[in-house]
């Protein structure tokens, strides 16, 4: 029997991880140091040095004023260095402070009223010499601020050269530090900014009160994450790009993960399927590496975890949909082989690594409180439905054209026209005007169906975390609560997050870290009804004149909106993700690492549709349960080496891992309920059903990376991964994947340094290497069976043919780059190029038709994906008040099949989808059809024109292979036969652009900060199903968009942008007048944020006020017709599914999110934000 977790043990499991936190908090703050000290009449002097002996602390005096001789007693066992204190010095006359990690004692408290760089409490009245046990020395103060906003500069390091004494900044930059008075020189350092020497004059330490460093080369700097490792940007030999937290922060309110990567890296095309806030996501690095409908996706590696469930449907258990944004300190995207081959076989559509937020060793707590609050509007591109007088119109004129052309009343003609009175005019004689309406064609409603079942949605957010550390301690908690309301009336999703990173050192030698995170989405989803609110006619009222819902008559063919509307599609989605990590310091430069990962996800939907609610005036009603668990265990072991051994720089990772996966569903359903209130338990309908699923896969791995440098300019890495996966057959079940790089720092050479305030930074870089993919059924390999009963008895059927040669897919990756910065790197980027060369695709093909068997998966062939890519950043503007930073960047990508498996010159989509197919030689996403010649046949005479006699039988030979009457586009006779067939076909287009990319935009004055991210796709051709298929389906008594009216018509409108609706030939009718270019640039998102100045509020306990404006999708420039030049693909990542007899696949090889089936306009995004520091 299934087991749930109900919410009330997530909220238990809530409330102990911040119970838990709270403990691991408090017992690490400066009281966590216990002290036993037990002195009878002995000197302060001794009672301070045993104190030392047993903490960190140093203790700090002037001999001239605190009598350290002064007998003392004291007797405590197992207490805080407070208690400890204040029991010692309690009736002599002295008091105390704690300064980072030392404790000056005086006579009497500290009045430091000389420095007004410091804060009252923190400065001093002169610096005094004060004799220590050891050396005369002086204590000074002062702050370190950064020269870009005058910010405080949090962890600076100062140290005393001659003495090696040293102290590190507070959050708000402030120091004390102790200086003997013979030293000469205070150096002070901190990541991302340049170093500073300071001369030391004990007669005149003024210049120590403020001190402002400026920034060093941050992008050089930046830690790049890798798999199993880091590095820098300076050292990486692959092609890596990197979202800094500043650019996450900046993203408009309802982004996610994915979406977020518009624009923001060269290589990566980021689709978006419609506005719903769970909605379909395609990424793409690099270009199409597989032919499966799910494998187009990159590795997601979350905290070095690979992340089973981040696929890119909007099932509400998809942890990047339900990821908090502001957890996230960085994500890297890792594009080529040096890069990626640590992971192997899930490694050729890249890899994107994302690292949360981690809490700072020795900085005291800081709580972020964010609030946002937003709304959502739709935005349609100008594509609306008619209006009641438009519809009229348009049904009328439709349905006279299709009488006249084919002589009787259609199924959907006959809703609109009398047939009797049909019937009794002289066929040979009537004319389109003589056809009489219905008395109850139409109603009389005028109802504006998006007006009524759709509103602007509100979004509401609200993020709390916790982030600080002590000395040998870090932690990071949060929550998050998203309540989000639907753009469909009655629509709502409300998401609750929580995550704890903690880590913590246990002695000199081991290291041990947790991290938790959780989430719960509930959801009552109405975005279906966008697929249905456009169908609705506008001459149906709404309400009846009493207030009531006016219900559908039987015989309008369509659902009833109203009622639908109040079906029900609530859904439940959780997930639980545990990692639990030991590092283990075995030998100077050697570390051990192992950590164990539990992810746990589940979902659970319960669907009613009430009676006339199901696409048509059903008269039954139906309920659907389902529910569904996720569990991925993953246990990695590593070894860590690092050395410098002269001009040599050695970093190596040797380790281990192994994934099981698991995968459980279970459907209940019923059809035909008595009624729909109480009795609509599964046993209560009359025909009932259900099914269950479940299945599972395991993947073990062996991997090693050696990374060399030489000089600090000459850097080789080496990478080698072997994966063995269960979805193979024993034979093939062994993957191996290596990879190399070299890579050489040109800037370092002595002959760049007369250049080096040009060209302060220049790499040449070249790696090869081999990745891998399994994107395949986990059972695949293995010829199956499934259940047949037949008669009430039990049976089996042959249900998959098994393939136990079927191989890994192979990426051979080839890519040369150049990383480049200049003029004192204020201007920065690369240029490189790539190619991916795939073998052994994978595919889903036929099998004889005699067979009991209707497919099976095979090797195909190969593709190669190459292209340029080319970054920049700028910054224009950089001085203490203002700055200006401009971002770019572009890329290209063109696939090629390289051949096929030898027997098949070409595979062909069958029937529906006969424009789509792999051709040797050929591109990948190429549409095939008919090429016109813009215009359409007008006269029957023009028509007779084109037709041939067969010169054997002397029938007549229609110009196409079926007939062609006024209205029909005139279709290029590409082969010179004289006739119109599939062979005809040429490429109208590819679906992939040439090239995309995006720029960006931010600009700084003192407190205000603005940035813009716009994103652009030049030369993609879509086919736009919506008009594809209303011209070919014919009349119907739905509404449309319109657009159809733009269809010819009889009157003979030779301009017409579409052909007639009801074109003839259906089944091979895709024509140049359906492939639209979908070329645009958009304005992607809008932030603007001002800090409010600190003197306006109590910066002692809130330190950071911030009030932001965002905005998403704000203005798109675009011919293209549709509601969006990207948006509407298909239910899964790159193709749609299709039915063929019995055969079903999901395989539309590589153009399926190039379809626009225009099921949900795109929707612009404004929201407010308020975001306090408090520290």
């Amino acid at each position: 029997m299934r087991k749930t977790i109900p919410f009330s043990r997530i909220k238990e499991l809530l409330a102990f991880l911040v119970v838990l936190f709270c403990l691991l908090f408090v017992t690490n703050r400066v009281d966590a140091q216990e002290i036993s000290v037990t002195f009878k009449n002995s000197t302060l002097k001794e009672v301070l040095k045993a104190i030392e002996k047993q903490t960190t602390f140093t203790f700090v005096y002037n001999n001239n004023m605190v009598d350290a001789n002064r007998k003392v007693s004291i007797d405590a066992k197992k207490m805080g260095i407070t208690p400890v204190l204040n029991l010692l010095l309690k009736n002599t006359g002295y008091s105390y402070k704690i300064v980072e990690k030392q404790i000056i004692i005086s006579p009497e408290k500290f009045s430091d009223e000389s420095n007004p760089a410091l804060p009252a409490g923190k400065r001093e009245t002169n610096p005094s010499t004060v004799k220590s046990q050891q050396t005369d020395f002086m204590v000074i103060k002062g702050r370190v601020i950064s020269s870009k906003g005058n910010e405080p500069v949090i962890g600076a390091y100062l140290l005393v050269v001659d003495s090696k004494k040293g102290t590190s900044t507070d959050l708000d930059g402030y120091f004390t530090l102790q200086v003997p008075v013979n030293s000469r020189k205070i150096t002070i350092s901190c990541l991302g900014y340049q170093r500073v020497d300071m001369d030391f004059n004990p007669a005149n330490t003024s210049n120590f009160k403020l001190i402002t460093l400026n920034d060093a080369t941050e992008y050089l700097n930046e830690i790049v994450v890798q798999g199993y490792g880091s590095t820098t940007i300076k050292d990486a030999t692959g092609a890596v790009s990197r979202l800094s937290s500043k650019e996450i922060e900046s993203v408009p309110m309802g982004a996610s993960v994915q979406s977020m990567l518009q624009g923001r890296a060269a290589g990566v095309n980021v689709m978006i399927q419609s506005a719903s806030p769970t909605s379909p996501i395609s990424v793409t690095i690099r270009g199409v590496s597989t032919l499966s409908s799910s494998g187009t996706q990159p590795l997601w590696v979350i905290d070095g975890v690979p992340d089973y469930s981040s696929n890119t449907t909007g099932d509400i258990t998809n942890s990047l949909f339900n990821l908090n944004l502001s957890d996230l300190e960085s994500i890297d995207i890792l594009k080529d082989a040096s890069a990626t081959a640590i992971y192997g076989s899930r490694a050729a559509n890249g890899v994107v690594m994302i690292t949360t937020k981690r809490g700072i060793k020795g900085q005291a707590p800081t709580i972020d409180l964010n609030f946002k609050t937003g709304i959502q509007t739709l935005n349609s591109n100008d594509l609306k439905t008619l209006n009641v007088s438009e519809y009229k119109a348009f049904t009328e004129t439709l349905g006279r054209q299709r009488i006249n052309i084919d002589g009787n009343l259609g199924y959907s003609e006959k809703f609109f026209f009398d047939e009797t009175k049909f019937l009794k005019i002289n066929t040979s004689q009537w004319t389109p005007q003589m056809l009489e309406l219905r008395s109850d064609a139409y109603m009389t409603g005028d109802t504006d169906w998006w007006e009524e079942m759709t509103q602007p949605a509100v979004t509401s957010q609200v993020d709390l975390s916790v982030r600080g550390g002590t000395e040998n301690t870090n932690y990071y908690l949060s929550f998050g609560y998203t309540d989000i309301n639907g753009l469909v009336k009655g629509g709502k999703s409300q998401l609750y997050t929580g995550r704890m990173n903690f880590e913590t050192n246990v002695g000199k030698a081991v290291k041990i870290g947790i991290t938790l995170s959780g989430s719960t989405r509930t959801a009552n989803n109405k975005d279906a009804l966008m697929k249905s609110i456009p169908r609705f006619r506008p001459d149906f009222q709404a309400y009846n004149p009493d207030g009531s819902i006016n219900i559908v008559p039987t015989n309008t063919t369509i659902e009833s909106p109203f009622i639908t509307l109040y079906n029900r599609n609530d859904g439940v989605g959780k997930g639980l993700n545990g990692t639990a990590y030991l590092e283990l310091k075995v030998l100077p430069g050697l570390k051990f690492r192992s950590a164990g990962t539990i992810n746990f996800s589940g979902s659970s939907n319960d669907i009613f549709n009430k009676k006339g609610t199901q696409g048509y005036n059903s008269a039954y009603n139906y309920r659907s349960l389902t529910n569904t668990e996720y569990s991925t265990q993953v246990w990695d072991n590593t070894l860590n080496y690092a050395a410098v051994i002269g001009k040599h720089d050695i970093v190596a990772v040797l380790g281990q891992s192994t994934e099981l996966f698991k995968y459980k569903t279970q459907n209940a359903y019923g059809e035909g309920f008595p009624d729909e209130v109480v009795l609509i338990n599964i046993n209560s309908a009359a025909t009932t059903g259900g099914r269950s699923d479940e299945y599972g896969s395991a993947l073990a791995s062996f991997f090693a990376r050696v990374n060399y440098k030489y000089m600090n300019r000459y850097l080789v890495t080496a990478t080698f991964r072997a994966d063995g996966s269960s979805k193979f057959g024993p034979n093939n079940r062994w993957g191996y994947f290596p990879s190399g790089a070299l890579a050489w720092i040109i800037s370092e050479e002595k002959f760049m340094q007369p250049i080096n305030n040009i060209v302060p930074y220049l790499k040449l870089r070249l790696s090869m290497g081999k990745s891998g993919s399994q994107n395949l059924g986990y059972y695949d390999w293995m010829t199956t069976l499934s259940a047949a009963p037949y008669t009430e008895q039990p049976g089996i059927k042959p249900y998959n043919l098994g393939n136990p040669s079927l191989q890994w897919e192979n990426t051979t990756s080839t890519d040369v780059g150049i990383d480049f910065g200049l003029l004192k790197e204020r201007l920065r980027g690369t240029v490189g190029y790539y190619s991916k060369r795939v073998d052994n695709l994978i595919y889903t093909g036929s099998v004889p038709t005699n067979s009991s068997y209707q497919t099976i998966n095979q090797n195909v062939g190969s593709i190669t994906n190459q292209g340029w890519e080319f970054e920049l950043r700028g910054d224009v503007i950089k001085n203490t008040n203002m700055t200006l930073e401009l971002g770019f960047n572009i890329a290209t990508n063109s696939s090629i099949v390289n051949k096929l498996d030898g027997i098949q010159k070409e595979i062909v989509m069958p029937y529906y989808y006969e424009y789509v197919k792999l051709v040797a030689g050929g591109k990948l996403g190429d549409w095939y059809g008919y090429k016109s010649a813009g215009r359409y046949f007008t006269t029957a005479e023009e028509i007779f024109a084109l037709r041939k006699i067969n010169p054997t039988t002397g029938a007549q030979l229609n110009y196409r292979l079926a007939r062609e009457v006024p209205g029909d586009p005139y279709i290029m006779d590409t082969d010179g036969d004289g006739v119109i067939t599939k062979t005809d076909r040429v490429i109208l287009g590819n679906f992939n652009p040439k090239f995309y990319g995006g720029f960006n935009i931010g600009f700084t004055y003192k407190n205000f900060y603005a940035s813009a991210v716009f994103t652009y796709s030049y030369g993609a051709k879509r086919l736009w199903n919506y008009p594809y298929s209303a011209v070919t389906a014919g009349a119907s008594t739905y509404n449309a968009y319109n657009y159809l009216q733009s269809a010819w018509n009889f009157n003979n409108d030779p301009q017409a942008a579409l052909p007639r609706i009801g074109l003839t030939a259906t089944y091979n009718g895709l024509s140049d007048f359906f492939i639209f270019d979908a070329s645009f640039i958009r304005l992607n998102a809008l932030n603007l944020n001002y800090r409010l100045p600190k003197r306006w509020f109590n910066k002692q306990f809130l330190t950071n006020v911030d009030i932001t404006m965002q905005a998403s999708n704000l203005l798109t420039i675009t011919k293209y017709p549709g509601f969006d030049p990207q948006g509407n693909f298909g239910s899964t990542d790159m193709a749609q599914s299709y039915t063929v007899g019995t055969r079903t696949s999901q395989e539309l090889i590589g153009v399926g999110s190039g379809i626009d089936y225009s099921a949900y306009p795109s929707s612009t995004t404004f929201s407010l934000g308020l975001k306090l520091t408090f520290k």
